[in-house]
This record gives C-alpha cells, sequence and structure tokens, in this order.
C-alpha cells in the first residue's frame, strides 16, 4: 500500500499555518489557507440526527439540511442539498408490516438517498434495517410520499427501539 498525504485525498486542512515575513508572500499564503479552510468546511457532512417532529398539518418541522451536495444532471455547477430526519419507529413488529409517519413534502422532484436504521432489543442485541439473516427471515424497509414501512416474516417484537433514518433532496 502506498502512502498518500492526507491532503492528496480530499479536503484536509492542516492544522498549523507557518507565515513568511514578506507581507505580499504572507498575503498569498493566508489566502491560500483560507481557502482550503472554507473547501473544509463547506465539504463537510452534518453528523445531526433529529427525531421527526411532526405538526399538527403531518409536516416534518425537523430535518436537517445534511450538507451534502448532490448533483444536478446535466449542470455540473449547479447542486441540490440533502436533509435528513429520524423516525423513531418503536418495536418492530412481528410477522407483519408496521408504518409511522414521516412528514416528509414529498414531490415529484423528490430522491430518498438513504434508507436505513438500526433496531435492537435494549442493552443486549442490535441488528441493521434492512436485515437480511441466513435463516430467510429479512427485516424490509421502505418509504411512500408519507410513511415509512417496516415489514418482518418472523416474530422480531423483541425488537423494541427501532431508528430509522431517512435522507433525501428535492428539485433542481
Amino acid at each position: 500500500m502506498t502512502y498518500k498525504p492526507p491532503e492528496t485525498q480530499g479536503n484536509f486542512v492542516p492544522p498549523n499555518i507557518i507565515l513568511p515575513d514578506s507581507y505580499e508572500e504572507a498575503k498569498r499564503v493566508l489566502t491560500d489557507y483560507l481557502i482550503r479552510v472554507a473547501e473544509g468546511v463547506n465539504a463537510r457532512e452534518l453528523a445531526q440526527y433529529q427525531d421527526a417532529s411532526i405538526n399538527a398539518s403531518g409536516e416534518n418541522i425537523s430535518d436537517t439540511v445534511t450538507g451534502q451536495a448532490w448533483f444536478v444532471p446535466g449542470d455540473a455547477n449547479k447542486f441540490r442539498y440533502g436533509s435528513r430526519t429520524v423516525v423513531n419507529f418503536g418495536a418492530l413488529p412481528k410477522s407483519t408490516t408496521k408504518s409511522a409517519d414521516h412528514g416528509i413534502s414529498v414531490t415529484n422532484d423528490t430522491i430518498f438517498t438513504r434508507i436505513q436504521g438500526t433496531a435492537s432489543v435494549p442493552g443486549t442485541t442490535f441488528i441493521p434495517v434492512p436485515y437480511a439473516n441466513t435463516a430467510g427471515n429479512p427485516v424490509e424497509v421502505w418509504v411512500d410520499a408519507t410513511k415509512v414501512y417496516v415489514r418482518t416474516n418472523a416474530d422480531y417484537s423483541s425488537y423494541t427501539q427501532c431508528f430509522i433514518v431517512l435522507e433525501w433532496i428535492n428539485g433542481v
């Protein structure tokens, strides 16, 4: 394996800077450093996972802009930004399908980019959602315009905690 310095692998901002004595050279180095800082900050992804708060109209009022910049087909200079919310799904169902409102304003321009989660028997067992096990009893997850659904083919009701993370982009 070949070693590559961090700055060749993406937006990496060195933790220190040495400015030359010459004002003109120091200005050039500082300008370059500030550009790298701005690019690094703008390329980050926010790690905030907020529970879906749904108002009386059924709208999610707690989605988080993730910092993800998604391409717009046909225009390399235009981006659309991702949003994220978490649905506190509760217990997994026993050999059936269960749903919960997500409150996202879905339009023809909405594209879900991630649908994933984790379920647990508190303090003992944790599984990803969706989940494919060797016994042929998967846990499936999908979304429509108003709800997130989880279907099980076995008794998973002991998994009393389940969080589904939804990420999406809208429009162009």
